[in-house]
């Protein structure tokens, strides 16, 4: 995780904890599994997403005077508002089954469980849409060393195989994602070349 100055999950963490407060006890845990930009911010810090999305684990209303909450920047005057997204799915996405189980724990807050997104199936889940900075938030997990390629194709895979209908466009995504992801990550291209090298 990055602890820099920008870093979202102590925010979102109090967030949620005024969520659970407003919401009071509930029967049972519930767990909120935090994926997109704010995601890729607790991997590699960086830019500060305008929202903040959560699979829940169980259907929640959330109140209207917390649908948004702000984030210091990295100066005084810098503010950020942040929406929360209560209507999140990963139905559309690229989504590899399972993702949930693999989640890191980060917090909880009262009854709800907060967890992050793993790196390889975060970059996965970024190859349906794919827009530019979906393919720049994919380099930056591969040059942090976080997504290994043979896993994230594998993953890939596995999210393809849930697909119905034409996957063409999703397909050429992939691809292109994969070629990203072995050119930025850390030390793969240099093993490449010593592999084509016949010198000794």
């Amino acid at each position: 995780m990055n602890e820099d100055v920008t870093s979202m999950m102590p925010a979102v963490t109090r967030h949620l904890e005024r969520l659970s407060e407003s919401i009071g006890k509930l029967p049972c845990r519930v767990h909120a599994y935090v994926a997109g930009g704010a995601a890729v911010n607790h991997h590699v810090g960086g830019r500060i997403s305008n929202d903040v999305d959560i699979k829940w684990s169980h259907r929640i209303a959330i109140p209207p005077d917390l649908q948004v909450f702000t984030i210091e920047g990295e100066s005084p005057e810098t503010r950020n508002l942040i929406a929360m997204d209560g209507g999140f799915t990963d139905v559309l996405g690229s989504f590899p089954p399972g993702w949930e189980d693999r989640a890191e724990h980060v917090a909880t807050a009262g009854d709800i469980v907060i967890h992050v997104i793993d790196p390889v199936d975060l970059a996965a889940s970024k190859v349906a849409r794919f827009q530019d900075r979906d393919r720049d938030d994919i380099r930056r997990l591969a040059q942090a060393g976080l997504v290994d390629p043979d896993l994230f194709e594998a993953r890939v895979r596995e999210a393809l195989d849930f697909y119905v209908g034409d996957t063409t466009f999703v397909q050429w995504n992939a691809r292109d994602a994969e070629e990203i992801v072995r050119d930025a990550a850390p030390g793969l291209s240099n093993r490449e070349d010593t592999l084509d090298d016949p010198s000794p």
